[in-house]
């Protein structure tokens, strides 16, 4: 009796298994938009006194989706500020007491370069090229706060009551990496870094 149940059950289950045309794979996803979101998102908080004082999210929308976010660099961008619910007036990208500015770096030639005196000429010293590194901070151009019902809130992988959401727009930068710095006198600097595709 215990075969024929065993035998019945097996044969059951390989039929209904071999018929069976869904796999673990199928309850994912396979929205390449919002991965490529997900792959292109940072996240930093300032702190203080290991409470955190504030907190963004930031997506480079020109690597999500560069037939629409190209020649500037686009971010999506989602902050939250404890402080915020004192004054709603001052939220978000409103309270002056944060910045979110793009860091700048160009390499320039020092004025003294030993590469052009005399004494250097033909030797190895010519194979590397000193240069210093100018660092320029970078306001955005635009912020504009997204409506609730706006197709990024809804596209994005950051959705919650208590941020504050905003298309950032900097100025284009010629850089294969760019970053971003979440600044506060009193909290200090947070860098999110991205890396542009070709």
């Amino acid at each position: 009796m215990n075969r024929l149940f065993i035998a019945t059950t097996l044969s059951a289950s390989i039929i209904f298994t071999a018929c069976s045309q869904t796999n673990a794979f199928d309850f994912f996803s396979s929205d390449t938009y919002y991965e490529k979101a997900v792959s292109n998102m940072q996240k930093v908080s300032l702190m203080r006194d290991m409470e955190t004082k504030a907190l963004v999210h930031a997506v480079y929308l020109n690597n999500v989706d560069p037939h629409i976010y190209f020649g500037d660099e686009y971010f999506y961008v989602a902050l939250h500020i404890i402080e915020d619910a004192y004054d709603p007036k001052k939220h978000g990208l409103k309270n002056l007491d944060y910045r979110l500015r793009m860091i700048n770096e160009h390499k320039e030639k020092a004025e003294d370069d030993i590469t052009k005196m005399p004494e250097y000429k033909d030797t190895a010293v010519l194979q590397e090229e000193k240069k210093e590194v100018e660092i320029a901070y970078l306001d955005p151009i635009e912020a504009t706060e997204l409506d609730e019902d706006h197709k990024l809130r809804r596209t994005m992988p950051i959705r919650n009551q208590w941020n504050h959401f905003y298309l950032v727009r900097y100025k284009e930068v010629n850089a294969s990496v760019l970053r971003l710095s979440f600044e506060n006198d009193q909290y200090g600097k947070a860098q999110l870094t991205f890396q542009k595709e070709k």
